[in-house]
């Protein structure tokens, strides 16, 4: 009897098993195996893009500048040759052998003039490296002026358009409107006036077809450091650079009775905390040469007058510098930082000449300086035509007395 019972028993539960078992929903399928390559590219972020490496050399500097101007895929280009007559000119029409005016003594003159009716309007003068003139003008031009044997007599001219970043000519006067050049080792810079700014253009290794790369200076700013009010043709007139590439910029607008410098490393941020030639007109042009430690800067000042006409002043301002000792890190920075903590002070100015219309002048806008072998300081300026047939492209030669 008790194996009976036992018996039903088993047959009871194995029916109710067997009723579980089929009333149970089928397992959930396995998971695919994981994919290590691939949970390996998502989990990896997305490398981000290289950052431009900020030059902490002068070298590292030049070399960003030059390769953006002159890229290895640009192909140099060389200027268009144009006509070129001159005609000598003396320092006083009705009384031609008058050669001296206050520190000044005239070596040549000459009157420009050209077929080619790009011509005119030079603003901006240097000298290159072998010894010949170049020029920019107020219509975006770069003009070679070569010069014969005697180091004074223009001979030959060429011309061509400056091109922006993107290797092409400016599509507008006002983009186009250049007024001051300095050159050194076959590096131009540029300085505009109505849109404010300094480009730099490397024509010693791709010549014409060189591209302008701003310098990173903020104009606006750098004026309202100084309670500039800066009108759209009174601005940057004059550049010059040092041996050691530091860049001398003269704006036209007057701060009281004198003409703002700044005079900073090329690759910091322009400050027009210094003046040039109090009481004299407003700047248009300078250059500078060293002497010893000192650098000697000269100034050309114009103002234009209904009864008088043009006048013109010549001053030579002598710079000396200094370091910034304030504020001095625990340890030497890097050699852009060191040049950044240099400025310069004023040690000494004197006019060199005062010009009306008592002798031969016109609309002087430009001017360059070079020291000759004896030691005489030669300084060449140029007249700005305006592209009229009432003005003229003067060349005038000086030596210092």
């Amino acid at each position: 009897m008790h194996i009976a019972l036992i018996r039903r028993t088993l047959v009871a539960a194995a029916a109710l098993f067997a009723a579980a078992a089929v009333a149970q929903p089928p397992p959930e399928p396995s998971p695919p195996p994981a994919d290590p390559i691939g949970d390996l590219i998502e989990s990896v972020p997305a490398p981000r893009p290289p950052q431009a490496i900020k030059p902490v050399t002068l070298d590292g500097y030049f070399g960003s500048l030059r390769s953006r101007s002159c890229p290895s895929s640009a192909k140099p280009v060389e200027a268009e040759g144009i006509t070129l007559t001159t005609k000598s000119v003396s320092l006083q029409a009705m009384n031609p052998m008058r050669t001296s005016v206050g520190g000044l003594n005239l070596v040549a003159g000459y009157d420009l003039t050209s077929e080619d009716e790009r011509f005119g309007g030079l603003s901006g003068i240097d000298i290159l490296d072998d010894g010949n003139l170049i020029a920019v003008t107020d219509k975006g031009d770069f003009v070679w002026i070569d010069l014969q044997d005697d180091g004074l007599t223009p001979a030959a001219m060429r011309i061509a358009p400056m091109r922006d970043g993107k290797g092409k000519p400016f599509p507008t006067k006002g983009a186009a409107d250049a007024e001051g050049l300095a050159i050194r080792d076959g590096l131009a810079l540029v300085s505009f006036e109505s849109n404010a700014r300094v480009l730099a253009y490397d024509i010693g290794a791709c010549g014409a077809a060189a591209r302008g790369i701003p310098l990173g200076w903020d104009m606006g700013a750098a004026f309202a450091r100084q309670k500039l009010n800066v009108g759209d043709n009174q601005g940057v007139e004059g550049l010059a650079i040092t041996n050691d590439w530091y860049l001398l910029a003269g704006v036209e607008t007057k701060l009281g009775n004198a003409s703002p410098l700044s005079a900073r490393p090329l690759e910091a941020a322009a400050r027009f905390d210094l003046t040039l030639g109090e009481n004299a007109p407003e700047l248009v042009g300078l250059d500078q040469l060293q002497s010893g430690e000192d650098t000697r800067v000269f100034s050309l000042h114009r103002s234009s007058r209904p009864l008088s006409g043009n006048a013109i002043t010549v001053v030579e301002t002598v710079l000396q510098r200094d370091r910034d000792q304030s504020n001095l890190p625990a340890r030497i920075g890097s050699e852009l930082h060191e040049r950044s903590r240099q400025y310069f002070l004023i040690k000494s100015s004197r006019v060199l000449a005062e010009m009306n219309l008592l002798v031969t002048i016109d609309n002087y806008e430009g001017i360059a300086a070079k020291r000759m072998p004896d030691g005489r300081v030669r300084l060449f300026i140029v007249s700005d035509d305006n592209y009229s047939a009432t003005q003229r492209t003067l060349l005038m030669v000086f030596d210092v007395k």
